[in-house]
């Protein structure tokens, strides 16, 4: 039998794991979290909700502490995982919603790169502690996949795969097309390179919308003319729910990467962050990797172009090779004036201090915000 760890029981964490214990296919599972008793009782709760329907996968729960790297190293050498997917992050993207409408807005303009470290320091941890072990395993990063995954491949530990973005607009679209075409969803194909700026231009306070590629099949003839793409995209991306009810989309994304890594035979599909590249493309998949599946009419060197111009609407101006991030000049400007938080660059190793830095200076201001506003 496959067996996969998942480290991290969030909101996506616990989607996936419910989702996969109802699953007759179910590999074995490891999941691992630092907070015990919250998370064997979601543990608990996925497994007698699966024994209701009769099935009994094999879930193990062990705690683990991600900023303990050999300790984690050493769990991993004693698993060996065929696939690992994380889900630990020090601070949700959507925590800054909790701010009066106003200052969010403005705050959110900074854009989700801005807080990069929060999503990038226990990742680092995780890839460090994988490589330690010494297995081979094919790795599936769900924490902001179209930029963490750059970085740690600068760092030389690169996850196979990210989930999510590109792969939350990818279906909506094909969905969208085919209700205005009257025609099956399964003979419309799209081809996507997106970075996930396009999923929160439409949902989210102060972002600006990226460049993209685009082609679209009905039963394989090209009617890509046939649409305003930036209004498709649009309508597509609006065909979700508002807030985080879209997570257990991306736990079916991270799901169907899953099997796919652990299948020898590839599957067409989109994800973000193939191998370390920035940003979303369409690509085959299996548990030899990931290999990108562009169509005629684009260049790998014009599809990685997109996704890093995009990386600088999304607060960050460029990786450096060692894995140092660099942020925009208005992120910068934006995080220093509202927060206090002054780093125009650090280094993919010091994530986590800086990541605990900026946490505790938004907690500051927001603490500070809501005493104003009461």
């Amino acid at each position: 039998m496959s067996k996969v760890m998942l480290f991290g029981l969030g909101e996506v964490g616990t989607h996936i794991l419910e989702f996969l214990v109802r699953d007759p296919k179910c590999p074995e599972l490891i999941v691992c979290d630092v907070n015990e008793e919250v998370s064997q009782k979601r543990v608990n709760n996925a497994v007698i909700g699966a024994a209701i329907f009769k099935l009994y996968p094999k879930v193990t729960f062990k705690k683990v502490d991600l900023t303990d790297v050999d300790g984690t190293a050493l769990l991993i050498s004693e698993e060996k995982p065929d696939v690992v997917i994380n889900c630990a992050v020090l601070q949700t993207w959507h925590v800054i919603r909790q701010l009066p409408e106003d200052l969010y807005a403005k705050l959110s303009s900074a854009s989700l790169g801005a807080w990069l470290p929060c999503q990038l320091g226990l990742s680092y941890k995780l890839m460090l502690a994988i490589k330690k072990s010494g297995v081979q395993t094919n790795v599936i990063n769900t924490s902001l996949s179209c930029i963490t995954n750059p970085v740690l491949a600068k760092a030389g530990l690169a996850p196979t795969i990210g989930i999510g973005n590109v792969e939350l607009i990818e279906p909506a679209v094909r969905i969208a097309i085919s209700r205005e075409l009257n025609v099956p969803v399964d003979i419309v194909k799209v081809y996507l390179v997106a970075h996930h700026v396009w999923w929160v231009y439409p949902r989210e306070a102060g972002y600006k919308k990226g460049p993209y590629y685009i082609k679209i099949l009905v039963n394989d003839k090209d009617v890509t003319k046939q649409f305003n793409t930036d209004e498709l995209l649009w309508d597509a991306i609006k065909l979700y729910p508002p807030d985080t009810e879209f997570t257990t989309v991306s736990a079916n994304s991270t799901i169907k990467n899953m099997y796919a890594l652990l299948n020898p035979l590839p599957i067409f599909t989109h994800s973000p962050a193939p191998n370390g590249l920035p940003g979303g493309y369409p690509i085959l998949l299996s548990k030899n990797g990931a290999e990108l599946a562009l169509p005629e009419g684009i260049t790998v060197e014009e599809a990685i172009k997109i996704n890093e111009d995009s990386n600088k609407i999304d607060g960050i101006e460029r990786i450096e090779d060692d894995g140092t991030v660099v942020y925009a000049d208005y992120s910068h400007q934006i995080l220093k004036g509202m927060l206090n938080f002054d780093h125009k660059s650090f280094k993919a190793e010091d994530s986590l201090e800086v990541a605990f830095e900026l946490m505790a200076k938004y907690r500051e201001f927001a603490a500070k915000s809501t005493k104003q506003y009461v």
